[in-house]
């Protein structure tokens, strides 16, 4: 049996498809699997899906794209094909058309042209209320209703890094975020550090930032002090080392919440207007901790994240 799976856009969205990769697996144990991606989820890509087939799709015109790679891979007559996004899509309707395959899964809404391409359609309202990885498995499998442990996302580093960091524990905080209302302000960092070392007098802070925000950066590490060190990863083999080492990771909604959870690593993430039961990182609740404001994570009461931050460390 031959599977096609497409999946585009970011990191947090290749996660939120790993499970449904994993129960495929687990249902057809001698399917051959191929994976459509975007090239900014390749490098991810090698970790969470090393043992199935990975195809790029070439950047430029997105729809000369997707019909070029569809119509090269017809060839392959994939049994199933399946679009890994819990919402209508026609570009998505029109790849797995034009890749032949004989079963064709995805969200459809109402009679448009590209529902009529899907011959194995969900309804929008049979994935809505879930969590984005449990509407992506919904898509091909209707009657989940939760994911079992085994199914939860994993990240497995091939090598053990070395040890580069010094402090008991490390303490991740991140000043790059594109969404502002999941920002965590240097004010509010700073309080949690001050809290932290009066605990453990030998953490250390890491404050992991894009070059773009060197000089906010600069601003939390003048106000943590000398326990505090600015790291800017150079690739995501270098960034999932660093996540890996840290004893405890605190940051707002984003890709990192979710390469955390994947790693197993405990975390206190933040979330703001994003409902977490959305996009919540996939962790047990002894590993991760999540808190929402409606508006903006800075609103979060600070006591509640310190305990939260204590409670994890002290396991």
């Amino acid at each position: 049996m031959k599977i096609a799976i497409l999946r585009r856009n970011g990191l947090g969205d290749l996660i939120c498809t790993q499970p449904l990769i994993k129960c495929l697996q687990n249902t057809y144990p001698d399917a051959e699997i191929s994976l459509f991606i975007e090239s900014g989820n390749a490098a991810l890509a090698k970790y969470l899906c090393p043992d199935i087939n990975i195809n790029i799709l070439p950047k430029g015109n997105k729809y000369l794209s997707v019909a070029r790679t569809a119509l090269k891979f017809r060839k392959e007559n994939f049994d199933i094909a399946i679009s890994a996004k819990p919402t209508a899509m026609k570009l998505n309707n029109l790849f797995l058309w034009l890749l032949g395959a004989k079963k064709r899964y995805a969200v459809v809404a109402g009679k448009n042209w590209h529902s009529q391409l899907i011959n194995c359609p969900m309804s929008q309202e049979k994935v809505k209320g879930y969590h984005q990885a449990l509407k992506v498995l919904r898509v091909f499998s209707p009657d989940m209703q939760f994911l079992s442990p085994d199914l939860l996302p994993s990240i497995t580093l091939n090598e053990e890094s070395k040890l580069i960091y010094s402090g008991s524990p490390l303490i991740l905080f991140s000043v790059s975020n594109n969404r502002k209302s999941s920002l965590i302000s240097n004010e509010y960092l700073a309080l949690i550090a001050a809290g932290i070392s009066e605990k453990y007098a030998d953490a250390k802070f890491i404050i992991s930032t894009l070059p773009n925000d060197i000089d906010l950066a600069k601003d939390l590490n003048l106000r943590i002090g000398d326990n505090s060190q600015i790291v800017i990863s150079d690739s995501l083999d270098s960034f999932l080392a660093l996540l890996n080492e840290m004893t405890l990771i605190v940051v707002g909604d984003g890709g990192i919440c979710h390469l955390s959870a994947a790693l197993k690593k405990k975390l206190v993430a933040l979330y703001g207007v994003i409902k977490p039961e959305n996009w919540s990182p996939l962790a047990s609740e002894d590993q991760c901790i999540t808190f929402f404001d409606p508006e903006n994570v800075n609103n979060i009461d600070l006591t509640k994240v310190k305990n939260a931050i204590f409670s994890l460390l002290g396991k």
